[in-house]
């Protein structure tokens, strides 16, 4: 009797599972258990805060660590967005490898300015080699950076064929860049901005603007004819410099009657004697950059031509002294920006926040310079080379770096040069 209940029973229970299961039946799968994870396509609770990870809208994006380079990817004609990273820490710091075209003082005081924004401003650490003057070493000292480790470069490329060569081995290098003082020609410029995303823009002195500002100086002086005296052709400082000179002098009914180049400036005295011994009635020199003064007013001085008066691209804190006496009539002055400024182009794409002009692409400003005369050259000398001076505050480079300015664009750029970087504003910035 017993066994044949408990056969009932086991019958009984079999049909209930049967049953059970059959009311499953139709397709519908089973309802997960507390513990499962739920499907894909279900709906996250609605909450009137955002998830935890969201930062809120008035905010940079949550810090991530920085990388040193964007994303690998040159060569094609839209490089590859940056990751999404918010400001790093101030304190981050990335070794910036950085070239001076040689070692004359207008070429050291660019490469000081630019140290004096990377590493006093700015914090970085640097790796600094002169290019002696030639493009071999230029892309040399180039390669050697990269095979140094450094994590960026800052390029004074007066080389201006080499530029191509240099910024493909930085991009195979995966290594970010920025050029400043010496403009790349604009097919160059336009590849970069197509091919290489390691490119973070450019950054110079407006040097044909350098050049017509001095030729409309002497035109306003009375001068009727000028020789110009310079370096050699092929650097774009004095071909850009020349060509201003030459468009704004001419334009205004000035005849340029001669023009020496020197392949340095010991070659300055016996160029300049040769060019004023045939051209002894001509009413001005313009020299293009200060290396080449004191051999050109040997010359004058040799020549006895007391009339002939002289102007300056670069003003140094050596040639001032030639606008101080009035040998020197007028010069250009803040021609180091590109050095100040190039810095923080390179450190914001490090960052992972390019700055990018209103086509899409990185950068090229052209900073116009300004006049110093006998009125203002002590005031410029004090401010510009004096010690532990420089024409650009600390934080006038700061502000337009992303870590210590969030809200920096394209535009914020342009306000700055054209609102801080002139002479009278230059002083009341140092209360003068």
């Amino acid at each position: 009797m017993k066994k044949t209940s408990v056969i009932v029973v086991l019958i009984l229970a079999f049909a209930l599972v049967f049953s059970l299961a059959a009311c499953n039946t139709g397709g519908s799968t089973p309802s997960p258990s507390a513990s499962s994870t739920p499907p894909a396509s279900s709906a996250p609770p609605v909450s009137s805060a955002p998830p935890a990870s969201a930062p809120p809208a008035s905010a940079p994006p949550a810090s991530a660590p920085p990388t040193s380079t964007p994303p690998a990817n040159p060569g094609t004609s839209a490089p590859p967005p940056l990751p999404s990273v918010g400001a790093p820490s101030i304190s981050t710091s990335f070794k910036i490898g950085m070239n001076t075209w040689g070692t004359m003082p207008v070429l050291a005081f660019y490469g000081d300015e630019a140290e004096y924004a990377l590493k006093d401003v700015l914090g970085m650490s640097t790796v600094r080699a002169s290019d002696d003057n030639t493009a071999d070493k230029e892309v040399q000292n180039i390669q050697n950076f990269i095979s140094q480790k450094v994590d960026g470069l800052c390029i004074q490329a007066y080389g201006g064929t080499t530029v191509p060569t240099m910024a493909d081995a930085a991009a195979s290098a995966k290594i970010p860049f920025v050029l400043c003082q010496a403009p790349p020609t604009d097919e160059i410029y336009n590849n970069l901005c197509a091919n290489n995303p390691y490119f973070a823009g450019v950054i110079v002195s407006d040097l044909q603007a350098d050049g017509r500002i001095l030729g409309q100086k002497a035109l306003d002086d009375g001068c009727k004819t000028a020789c110009l005296i310079g370096g050699n052709i092929g650097d774009p400082n004095m071909d850009n410099r020349s060509a201003g000179f030459h468009a704004s002098f001419e334009a205004g009914g000035g005849k340029v009657l001669d023009e020496e180049r020197c392949n340095d400036n010991s070659e300055c005295l016996a160029k300049a004697t040769a060019m004023l011994s045939a051209n002894k009635d001509v009413d001005c020199v313009y020299i293009m950059v200060a290396d080449y003064v004191q051999g050109t007013i040997t010359a004058i001085q040799q020549l006895n031509l007391p009339n002939v008066k002289c102007y300056l691209s670069a003003v140094d804190a050596g040639s001032a002294q030639y606008v101080t006496s009035g040998q020197i009539v007028a010069a250009s002055g803040g021609t180091c920006f590109g050095a100040n400024f190039a810095p923080t182009l390179l450190l914001n794409l490090m960052d992972g926040h390019p700055i990018k002009d209103s086509n899409g692409n990185p950068p090229f400003f052209r900073v116009p310079s300004f006049l110093v005369t006998k009125d203002s050259v002590d005031a410029y000398i004090s401010i510009f080379f004096g010690d532990n001076s420089h024409g650009t505050s600390p934080e006038l480079i700061k502000n337009l770096c992303w870590r210590y300015n969030p809200n920096v664009t394209y535009q914020t750029y342009v306000d700055t040069f054209a609102t801080y970087l002139n002479m009278p504003a230059i002083m009341a910035a140092h209360g003068q």
